[in-house]
């Protein structure tokens, strides 16, 4: 494709604000088009009373010297941004309440194979194992190695599931839910999810755990700059209707929310799967568009926003898991009381506040037909019998928390989230936390679509968070640019 022509993105998560930088990097004229008034909302954060909360940020692997997640953003050209090593002695805390056993998570195989092992006595033969199919499944994937081919579409699956690979390992129930607790981080039960998609999540951490000390908002802020100085046209607050194609369905425009025409000669959408089928009525197959509809959202979560004056020591250079017993499943099991757990907890960066005061984020178990009753409400405008019900949940998760980590209790809670929240926020129909399960059962959207120009990113097509979104970003544009964007990537 010339590089006079003109590149539209859908959508300014981060999937979106790297498939900008990289075309733009590269040359061509890019629109980036935001329904919601500010990039990367979920991404940067809050702040109440002067404290920093970071809602999608907590950590994330590839972060170190040679990372993959490093040398992206240096390709992108963003350089400066500080980052925080977690502890390499525990970068991770899964507590359970009915045994009062506490497993720590040391960053390294070896280091997390001998602490598990001293852990789960006999155990060390199914640990090792575990730990050496995760490494081997992250490391021999095309999708997070820089040998792929971006002109063969990827398809890889792995038939067998989390929970059924782990019970082959070993019938320890606390050991199986150690082992499966990342999942609460990608929102998809063990039984669902493929143990290789596990592995994408879990074993990025095995060799680093960093964090931006500016947290999620750091990383936005800097991508923003990026766009301003390559000269990326950014439309916020104005939502795409419609994709426009010819009869050879070929894309030519986005139809706007304002009826306004954007004309593209090719574009990259990383909106959820669901928004991609509402402007693509006219565009796709009524086959197509089924399936777009058919996928399951990952799990949605209740939301608490702490603050503390200093950070509980329990969270210095790590973060929790609070668990009442060994059913990891339970967070994904409609009906599950909130105050129930597991529990993820994490302390947010202390940017910005000069006494030291550090913002907490615990997330629970949330389903969305909790909130049917007020689906029709939005966002500053719900009503009184919403307010009341947010209210007692957030107490409720409060007094649970503070119950199975004591360190927490002087955590005074200022600000809570719904599904609700998560829906009108995330742009996701159910207020799934990360995009479309992927699942033992179902095939996600590729990158490539009927639409020969038409080009697929984000956290639903291959992996979640914020490495499987920058990978699909690289992923999508990899198409348009050619073998030459892996290999300038990988030099970076």
């Amino acid at each position: 494709m010339s590089k006079s022509r003109k590149i539209a993105v859908i959508g300014g998560g981060i999937s979106g604000l790297t498939s900008a930088l990289i075309l733009a990097r590269n040359g061509y004229r890019v629109t980036l088009v935001e329904k919601s008034p500010r990039l990367g909302q979920t991404m940067r954060g809050f702040s109440r009373q002067g404290v920093y909360f970071d809602t999608g940020l907590h950590y994330t692997g590839g972060l170190a010297e040679g990372g993959i997640v490093s040398r992206y953003l240096r390709y992108l050209g963003i350089n400066g941004l500080d980052t925080a090593p977690f502890c390499r002695d525990g970068f991770d805390e899964i507590r359970f309440a009915d045994t009062d056993l506490t497993v720590r998570l040391p960053v390294g195989c070896e280091a997390m194979g001998d602490a598990l092992a001293a852990r789960f006595p006999g155990q060390e033969k199914s640990i090792r194992a575990y730990i050496r199919a995760a490494k081997a499944d992250f490391d021999s994937s095309s999708l997070l190695n820089f040998f792929f081919s971006f002109q063969d579409t990827p398809r890889e699956l792995s038939p067998v599931s989390l929970s059924d690979y782990l019970k082959k390992l070993t019938d320890d129930a606390h050991l199986q839910a150690v082992l499966s607790v990342h999942s609460l981080l990608y929102g998809v039960s063990p039984h669902e999810i493929p143990f290789m998609q596990h592995a994408y999540v879990s074993a990025s951490y095995f060799d680093s755990v960093h964090n931006f000390t500016g947290g999620g908002r750091a990383l936005v802020e800097a991508m923003e700059q990026k766009l301003t100085e390559l000269g990326v046209t950014v439309i916020l607050g104005r939502a795409v209707k419609r994709l426009v194609c010819t009869d050879k369905k070929r894309l030519i425009a986005l139809e706007l929310d304002d009826a306004a025409l954007l004309e593209t000669d090719a574009a990259i959408c990383t909106c959820h799967p669901a928004a991609l089928a509402d402007m693509g009525q006219d565009a796709f197959r009524p086959s197509y568009l089924e399936r777009l509809r058919a996928l399951e959202e990952t799990s949605s979560a209740f939301m608490l926003f702490g603050i503390a004056d200093k950070k509980p020591e329990c969270l210095e250079g790590r973060n929790l898991f609070l668990c009442r017993d060994a059913d990891i499943s339970r967070a994904f099991t409609p009906g599950t009381k909130p105050d129930n757990g597991p529990f993820f907890v994490a302390a947010c960066p202390q940017s910005g506040d000069p006494g030291g005061r550090a913002g907490i984020v615990v997330v629970g178990p949330g389903f969305f037909d909790d909130m049917r009753p007020w689906t029709d409400s939005t966002h500053g405008n719900r009503p009184e019998s919403y307010k009341a019900f947010k209210a007692l949940i957030m107490q409720r998760i409060e007094n649970a928390v503070q119950e199975l980590c004591p360190d927490l209790a002087a955590v005074n809670f200022v600000e809570g989230a719904t599904p609700l929240t998560m829906r009108d926020f995330l742009h996701a129909p159910n207020g799934g936390l990360y995009g479309c399960k992927h699942t033992v059962n179902r095939f996600n959207p590729l990158p490539v679509t009927r639409i020969s120009n038409l080009l697929l990113a984000g956290q639903s097509v291959i992996v979640p968070g914020l490495m499987g979104a920058m990978i699909s970003a690289f992923l999508a544009c990899g198409f348009l640019l050619g073998d030459s964007l892996h290999k300038d990537a990988a030099c970076s």
